[in-house]
């Protein structure tokens, strides 16, 4: 399955330049997410917003395409139509912090038994920025939810520190991360 990753957002609420390039826990958030990523075809959705964001992933070999940077919706849609992609689309926002392995393939495992067009990963009633689509259906599509706990999003100052300090609880045992207070 193909994967648009978004990277595009103006990272306001956070307020520490591009977000797809600010560091939680030692790895950049766009990094989080090529991990989580790593299985499927990926297409970065960068912005005019995101210049650096879109030297880096080019840099690692990731395929770009630039959107308009008009809004979440409006660039997944722009990359579909310009690049003419069909069937189901995962559609994963890049300020997400994974804390475990194995998440998104879930997502897909279930988008695949469910039988509905579009699925939306959910937390705490709140969508979370993990959607599949069809890219061939136009407009509202019947859509399932899916519930996950293992994902934080990542807007604010008070983000990241929520979750350094689950990441740093459950990553330490695993020997997969030191203690981000010395990163």
């Amino acid at each position: 399955m193909l994967a648009l990753l978004m990277c595009g957002g103006k990272g306001e609420r956070l307020n520490a330049g591009e977000k797809p390039l600010f560091k939680v826990c030692g790895f950049r958030l766009v990094d989080h997410a090529l991990r989580a990523l790593s299985s499927y075809e990926v297409i970065a959705v960068t912005s005019p917003y995101t210049p650096k964001t879109e030297e880096y992933l080019k840099k690692l070999g990731v395929r770009v395409f630039r959107a308009s940077g008009k809004g979440f919706i409006e660039d997944f849609s722009e990359a579909i139509r310009s690049l003419s992609l069909r069937g189901p689309i995962l559609i994963v926002c890049s300020d997400l912090v994974y804390l475990r392995d194995g998440v998104v393939d879930e997502i897909v495992s279930y988008y695949n038994k469910c039988g509905k067009k579009a699925l939306k990963a959910v937390k705490d009633g709140e969508a979370i920025g993990i959607n599949i689509i069809s890219a061939e259906e136009e407009g509202e599509q019947e859509e399932e939810s899916y519930i996950v706990e293992d994902v934080l999003n990542i807007n604010t100052p008070e983000d990241v520190k929520k979750a350094e300090t689950i990441w740093n609880t459950m990553k330490k045992d695993e020997g997969l991360q030191k203690d981000c207070a010395k990163s």
